[in-house]
């Protein structure tokens, strides 16, 4: 079933690959598409690279990332805002995170796109029903998922096959290894400023009863 898979995906992208620009805007196509239906973004992201190597694959993927997340955004703050109420609801800190959102929201949502640290389309999904404006949503995901964009459309370059990418068993060198560690350090920074932020709106709203 695997290798039928992995072959399947290997026909798609050497049809894509031969429509020269129809197949890259085929490709963003199903990026988008894919992706609000939680396809991983990653692994798309690198076959990107392995279609038009890590700077055509950056070019391609940058734009079409803003706009899936800018789709799943709306729904979030539209349809499917019910829906993530919900699943958010049964998170104890889902409000203080919102709070700090709403108090440092582009410096957050930066830091989450740059570190990866939420899966792609969830993220896009639950800030669709947080506070924080539309504007600086879409600006800080388009700064934050650049370095991560060329790291993925990078590692994808370097595969062999298709089959490389779907495993994550592509060779890396030394450079690929400093810029994993490299999103290491990013991560916890990110990990640490949300932190942050949440135990000051906690903390604000633990005291805002006795202030009334």
């Amino acid at each position: 079933m695997i290798d039928l898979a992995v072959h399947s995906v290997a026909q798609w992208t050497e049809i894509i690959r031969s429509l020269a620009v129809v197949g890259i805007a085929l490709y963003a196509a199903i990026f988008v598409v894919g992706t609000v239906a939680f396809v991983p973004a990653s692994m798309l992201t690198a076959l990107a690279g392995f279609l038009y190597g890590p700077m055509g694959g950056t070019l391609l993927i940058s734009p079409a990332g803003l706009l899936s997340a800018a789709v799943a955004f709306a729904l979030g703050r539209s349809l499917l805002r019910p829906w993530v109420k919900r699943r958010l609801a049964n998170s104890p800190t889902s409000a203080a995170v919102d709070h700090a959102i709403e108090s440092g929201g582009f410096r957050i949502v930066f830091l989450l796109r740059l570190a990866s640290i939420v899966p792609f389309a969830p993220l896009s999904y639950g800030l669709g029903a947080s506070r924080i404006a539309r504007r600086d949503f879409l600006l800080a995901t388009w700064i934050g998922l650049f370095p991560g964009t060329f790291l993925y459309a990078y590692l994808g370059s370097l595969a062999a096959d298709v089959a490389q990418i779907i495993s994550g068993e592509v060779t890396t060198n030394r450079s690929t290894q400093m810029m994993t560690w490299t999103g290491l350090v990013v991560a916890l920074i990110a990990l640490l400023t949300v932190a942050r932020y949440a135990r000051k709106a906690i903390n604000q709203a633990l005291l805002q009863p006795s202030s009334n």
